[in-house]
């Protein structure tokens, strides 16, 4: 009996490792290259001294996503569900195991009677295949669902990095302008003294002084919180989070290629690329369900009777589900009709993403081209009219507040060529990150719940009965 037992062991146990090293490495790479990023593979955890290496000089964007790929514990427990899924399929590809079936009885004229019944699921090597394709799908959509996290990652610490350097820029301009307005504030007060200026007057810049020391205050704590976000990102804390961001918001925006922006989108989608995958494992799923209602479940097996008084004897046990009842019909319409609904999401889907690269494209252009206006046209300008103003003060042919009004004109268009700046920035990150195979969330909130729907058909097939 121990025999057959370990030659059933042998013969049916499947040996396969779960090690997902290999995968990880794969969506290593895809990410880096999807982002045009640089940093080491997972495998390679960031030592103190790398970490305060790379903070030690100014942080750039590049910078805070090494930082980020190496550091952010979340980042660690992706890759984990990596591993997760991987177990999942190397677990869709063994067989069951054999159940031991045992009887023992006292015979009313002494003794036991016992058998022994060792059933295999016979069926299950027909399903084996069936349901290891099935879960190769849903592995592939769990590699691209992990790539498209880690490509979104990846774009919101860039987001972040530029948000925490507009708002210093920000900050910097306010501390300009409150020190323009303590000028006028200080000017109002020795004319007034001199019987120069009346009491509104000085009223009206003691205010704009107080004004712009509020919005100074303003300033400084949101470069403060924006510092935070990024922070968390970084998986930062400590000692750690005393960096510097390196100055760099002022340099021109990267030119990008906004030709046939709908079809790279389309091609490069991770979400189209995942939401297939699941489609591909819900079909999968309507054959196995298809076949099961063909094939009821059958289990077949040596069967050995021990009997004191007529001896021991052997044979073949067999047990068959009957489908009397469920005949497995209904769980084939339900995933028909689930697939159904995965391929109209599927094509909505598609559709949202053309809609958000064309939104993106025009958004792009839009504000590229303000914000260059700005910079190399409009406030080009307004410094020559300061000089200007400062040359005609010069030569007493104006007042001093002519020349602060001015100073305050070009400090109020820097400040909005720094927003205009962050504001391009995050739409030319927004159709980076889309062309990137990632849609960025910001770009489909106006576009409709088609994401919300492959959703729900990725937990559909994930909560599908084997």
């Amino acid at each position: 009996m121990r025999a057959l037992l370990l030659a059933s062991a042998a013969l049916f146990a499947a040996c396969a490792s779960p090690d997902a090293s290999a995968d990880r490495a794969t969506v290593h790479d895809d990410v880096l290259a999807r982002t045009n990023a640089t940093a080491k593979a997972p495998e390679s955890p960031l030592a103190d001294a790398d970490l305060q290496a790379l903070l030690r000089e100014p942080l750039t964007a590049a910078t805070a996503v090494q930082v980020t790929l190496l550091n952010n514990h979340r980042v660690r427990a992706t890759y984990q569900r990596l591993g997760i899924a991987k177990a999942d399929l190397v677990q869709a590809g063994l067989l069951r195991n054999p159940t031991l079936d045992i009887s023992i009885r006292r015979l009313e004229g002494g003794g036991l009677d016992s058998q022994y019944g060792l059933p295999l699921r016979v069926l299950d090597l027909f399903w084996q295949p069936l349901r290891e394709n099935l879960a190769a799908h849903e592995f592939t959509a769990a590699k691209l669902r992990i790539t498209e996290e880690l490509v979104h990652l990846v774009f919101a610490v860039r987001r972040a990095h530029a948000e925490a350097q507009a708002a210093e820029a920000l900050a910097a301009v306010h501390r300009r302008m409150l020190a323009t307005a303590e000028a006028a504030h200080e000017l109002m007060v020795e004319l007034h003294a001199a019987g120069n200026a009346t009491d509104r007057q000085l009223a009206e810049a003691r205010v704009g002084e107080s004004r712009a020391r509020l919005d100074l205050a303003t300033a400084e704590q949101d470069t403060k919180e924006a510092r935070e976000p990024l922070q968390t990102l970084l998986g930062l804390w400590g000692q750690a989070t005393e960096w510097t961001l390196a100055d760099t918001f002022g340099a021109p925006l990267p030119t990008l290629d906004l030709e046939h922006v709908e079809s790279r989108a389309i091609a490069t989608s991770l979400a189209l690329q995942a939401h297939r995958a699941g489609l591909d494992a819900l079909a999968q799923q309507v054959g196995l369900d298809d076949w099961r209602g063909w094939f009821p479940d059958l289990a077949f097996g040596p069967n050995v009777i021990s009997n004191p008084n007529e001896g021991t004897g052997y044979g073949a046990r067999a047990a068959l589900d009957l489908p009397l009842f469920d005949d497995g019909s209904t769980r084939v319409a339900r995933d028909q009709a689930q697939l159904a609904a995965g391929l109209h999401d599927h094509v909505q889907l598609a559709v949202e993403i053309r809609s958000a690269a064309r939104l993106l494209r025009d958004r792009v252009t839009m504000l590229t081209e303000r914000e260059r206006f700005l910079r190399e046209v409009h406030l080009p300008a307004r410094k020559a009219a300061v000089r200007t103003t400062t040359q005609s003060y010069n030569a007493m042919q104006i007042g001093a507040f002519d020349v602060l009004e001015a100073q305050q004109l070009l400090l109020a268009d820097e400040r909005d060529q720094a927003n205009t700046a962050l504001a391009a920035w995050r739409a030319v990150l927004d159709l980076q990150q889309l062309l990137a195979g990632s849609p960025p969330s910001r770009a489909l909130d106006r576009l409709g719940d088609g994401r919300d729907a492959a959703i729900a058909t990725r937990a559909t097939i994930q909560g599908a009965p084997r």
